[in-house]
């Protein structure tokens, strides 16, 4: 049977009043008659008797009828103990059914626990907690959603629970949690914005060393490409070259005229203003943060003798990049500009640095930078670290007044 229009009226307005609430209200709803069937569109004398009868024959309503002309309906009201019925009417479920289900999720994900970080864990499950029990949100987590808020807990916990593999594609990464091959790349920002919650600071997938299907590099100087069969194809003139990773692997050697290779972790800005700045080109600017399968493939097919530095950020995030280069470079990565700078205020270290510091001055692949390590441990700041905040480059070509 078609539910009536006036019905879908008076639980759209009820839903707005009082659907988001997650403690029980004191006193029944109560709508006027005629503005409910106004606000319905239910305007013709015929369908307002039909809409009478409809209000009578159901049960559930109580009607308040004029002082002397019964047959007119003054006043409508839904009984508390007729709002579960109400909301099942239109296939949903009581609020107060919602957050328990909530939270016996997040008591069940806080006992469960977490390998790599036991104590952030559960500090979030508390805060999750506390704000679904006054009815609040914690983005990305809703306890209106139970089911997808235990989908998302999980994914959060797998992704952060282990190390992966620089370059491991995000669609075998989200196979590998148990989800449909998609899940991740369609949910990307949900499932980074789960992480951030965790972690304290801003997380993204590739930060993590996963990578979407054909990844490329993006250039800027001069660069020719050798294929097998002894085509060249050239890119110098070009201002901003991409290069995808089956070109790459395509071809059997790059070349170029330039002095040495210089990548820069942020693209949207640093990458672009050295790139303006590499007037001469005698530079081959480059942007990367964690080596992708392009980018890989680019440092292994350019000469062997081509120097090579890397600008990156100076918080711990960013030296495990130069970390990752120097791990996957057939050459020398040396560090340019990366150097410990004091913010105007002080920055605390995120759990997630703190995880990562013991490691990278562990490895002696970052023998030269223990120096900043040290300076970040010893203060608990992350400093003034994002490379942006430098600025442009003072000068036009090489070292760029850096």
């Amino acid at each position: 049977m078609k539910t009536p229009s006036w019905l879908a009226e008076l639980y759209r307005q009820w839903h707005a009043a009082r659907g988001k609430r997650v403690v029980g209200a004191s006193r029944a709803f109560s709508r006027n008659w005629a503005e409910l069937l106004e606000a319905a569109g239910i305007t013709s004398a015929e369908d307002q008797a039909t809409a009478a009868r409809e209000a009578k024959a159901c049960g559930q309503l109580v009607l308040k009828r004029h002082r002397y002309r019964k047959y007119l309906i003054e006043r409508v009201t839904l009984p508390l103990a007729s709002e579960s019925w109400l909301i099942e009417c239109f296939g949903g479920t009581a609020s107060e059914v919602l957050l328990a289900n909530s939270l016996e999720v997040v008591a069940e994900f806080s006992e469960r626990g977490h390998s790599r970080f036991p104590s952030e864990w559960a500090d979030m499950c508390k805060n999750l907690q506390s704000a679904f029990v006054v009815g609040r949100s914690l983005r990305p987590f809703n306890w209106r959603h139970p089911e997808t808020l235990r989908h998302l807990l999980d994914g959060v916990g797998k992704l952060s629970d282990r190390e992966w593999l620089p370059g491991t594609l995000i669609r075998a990464a989200s196979v590998e949690l148990g989800l449909d091959s998609k899940v991740l790349e369609r949910h990307q920002r949900t499932f980074e914005s789960g992480l951030a919650r965790l972690l304290g600071t801003p997380v993204l997938l590739k930060s993590l060393g996963l990578v979407a299907g054909n990844s490329h590099v993006e250039l800027h100087g001069p660069v020719c490409l050798h294929f097998p069969d002894g085509t060249i194809h050239d890119f110098d003139g070009l201002t901003d070259v991409l290069i995808s990773t089956t070109d790459l692997a395509r071809c059997s050697a790059i070349s170029t005229t330039a002095e040495r290779l210089l990548s820069i972790e942020n693209r949207k800005t640093t990458f672009r203003q050295y790139a303006a700045a590499n007037e001469d080109r005698r530079i081959l600017i480059a942007t990367t943060s964690f080596p992708t399968p392009a980018f890989r493939e680019f440092l292994e097919k350019l000469p062997f003798s081509l120097p090579h530095h890397h600008f990156g950020d100076t918080d711990p995030a960013g030296w495990q990049i130069l970390l990752k280069l120097r791990e996957v470079s057939p050459r020398p990565v040396e560090s340019f500009r990366m150097k410990f700078r004091a913010g105007k205020m002080r920055i605390p270290l995120t759990p997630y640095d703190r995880l990562l510091l013991p490691k990278l001055l562990a490895t002696p692949l970052l023998a030269d930078a223990h120096a900043e390590l040290e300076i970040i441990v010893e203060r608990q700041d992350r400093g003034d670290f994002e490379q942006e905040t430098l600025g442009p480059p003072a000068s036009c070509g090489w070292p760029f007044g850096g």
